[in-house]
């Protein structure tokens, strides 16, 4: 036997083993994640046709993720009902953070007040805060930056929003709000095994969004220079 073909038969070997233990480990990841997931779910509720569930602590990020293991996504809020039913219904459950995540995150060009919602949705609502030296987002006064918003309980009105780094308010872990399309279900929506494998325990869906948010910011789709006159006036 040539040495080529040795050689040759030693890399599909490798291969095959590599392929092998990668999707174990992928298969593990995910059986992991699931339950990482539905322990994560505090509570839950029922609003216009959408299932919502608020999640316990951690960075936008992490609760990005756990969103999309839970087959949803961080909350998209589009009108003032929204926005009240969800705030009012879980301004007491905050955890040790002070907002709560929703999923309005600054488009690719940081430092601009263009924000996209994580599904991708029209940006056609907001409801900024005002604070004690203006009026929100206002990116850490240039100091820090701050891509990721959230229901701030700090502000007037409480429960309006607020541009705040990936850490949380006060760079404290932040509950969040995942938004699930299933109508009347009162069942966490874990998806399969092989669901979570493909997502790659929802890395596949965090590079995919933000793929898209860097499209959306490109080409203006999807997107809405933030507004700072009325915090509830729906944006054109």
């Amino acid at each position: 036997m040539s040495k080529l073909t040795i050689a040759g038969s030693l890399k599909l070997r490798f291969r095959a083993r590599y392929a092998f233990f990668f999707t174990l480990m992928l298969i593990a990841l995910g059986l992991f994640c699931t339950q990482t997931a539905s322990a994560a779910v505090l509570d839950t509720l029922h609003y216009n046709g959408h299932t919502y569930y608020l999640i316990s602590e951690n960075t936008y990020e992490g609760a990005a993720a756990q969103s999309l293991a839970l087959g949803g996504y961080l909350a998209t809020i589009n009108d003032q009902g929204e926005q009240d039913f969800l705030w009012n219904s879980w301004k007491n459950s905050l955890g040790t953070g002070e907002g709560l995540w929703i999923g309005l995150e600054r488009s690719g060009h940081h430092g601009q007040n263009i924000f996209v919602w994580m599904n991708g949705e029209p940006v056609n609502f907001t409801f900024w805060a005002t604070n004690t030296v203006g009026v929100e987002p206002n990116n850490g006064f240039g100091r820090y930056e701050e891509d990721y918003v959230a229901m701030d309980s700090r502000f007037i009105p409480a429960g309006a929003w607020a541009d705040l780094p990936n850490q949380g308010t006060d760079w404290m872990a932040d509950r969040g709000i995942v938004e699930v399309n299933n109508p009347g279900s009162t069942e966490i929506s874990t998806p399969e095994v092989s669901t979570l494998v493909l997502l790659g325990s929802g890395l596949t869906g965090l590079i995919l969004r933000r793929r898209r948010r860097a499209r959306a910011a490109g080409n203006g789709d999807a997107a809405v220079e933030a507004s700072q006159e009325s915090n509830s006036t729906p944006v054109a």
